[in-house]
């Protein structure tokens, strides 16, 4: 039985690294272990055993999977920088709702994912029934608040004294590198 499946999660211990590491090495225990019972199983693990001679036969290829593949500590990382940045950016979506201001988040949202070469702000200005100054204003208090709202987004899985301005450079780099 692997950490994972006896609930172990609340035994990571700070002192010895990163929770976001703890994760990934259970994980990897997990799908080892999970692999490990996948192959107990007598005479090929249920599988239907092929001819090599019908291989010549075969309208296919035969595909081999590789057990011992591991999914890449990459991987890992980069689906957790993005699900800090889908649940932040959810939050201060929630936080727009509820000030009545969808329309102002879904206008001046491309400038926080990184799309905004299809609307200028003198566009986003006219939209909004603002001047450009305001537009300008309100994009740089967006963005303000979508750090404070990612700073504890990764804070929340940091101890006390838990390194939240190296997780953030992180966080940066996985995203860079995508």
């Amino acid at each position: 039985m692997s950490k994972l499946q006896r609930g172990a999660v609340g035994a990571a211990d700070p002192a010895r690294g990163r929770f976001r590491s703890y994760l990934l090495g259970a994980v990897k225990h997990f799908l080892a272990d999970y692999r490990k019972a996948a192959g107990r199983c007598k005479r090929g693990g249920g599988m239907t055993p092929v001819s090599l001679d019908a291989a010549e036969e075969a309208p296919e290829p035969l595909d081999a999977i590789d057990a011992g593949a591991t999914v890449p500590d990459a991987w890992f990382d980069r689906e957790w920088a993005f699900t800090v940045m889908a649940r932040s950016l959810r939050a201060v979506e929630e936080e727009f709702k509820a000030v009545g201001k969808v329309a102002q988040f879904d206008c001046l949202k491309p400038w926080l994912v990184g799309a905004t070469e299809a609307l200028s702000q003198a566009d986003a200005a006219r939209q909004l029934g603002l001047n450009e100054g305001a537009v300008k204003v309100a994009i740089h208090r967006l963005r303000q608040r979508f750090r404070s709202v990612v700073r504890a987004e990764i804070a929340q899985t940091l101890t006390e004294s838990g390194d939240l301005e190296g997780e953030l450079r992180y966080l940066i780099e996985v995203l860079a590198s995508t």
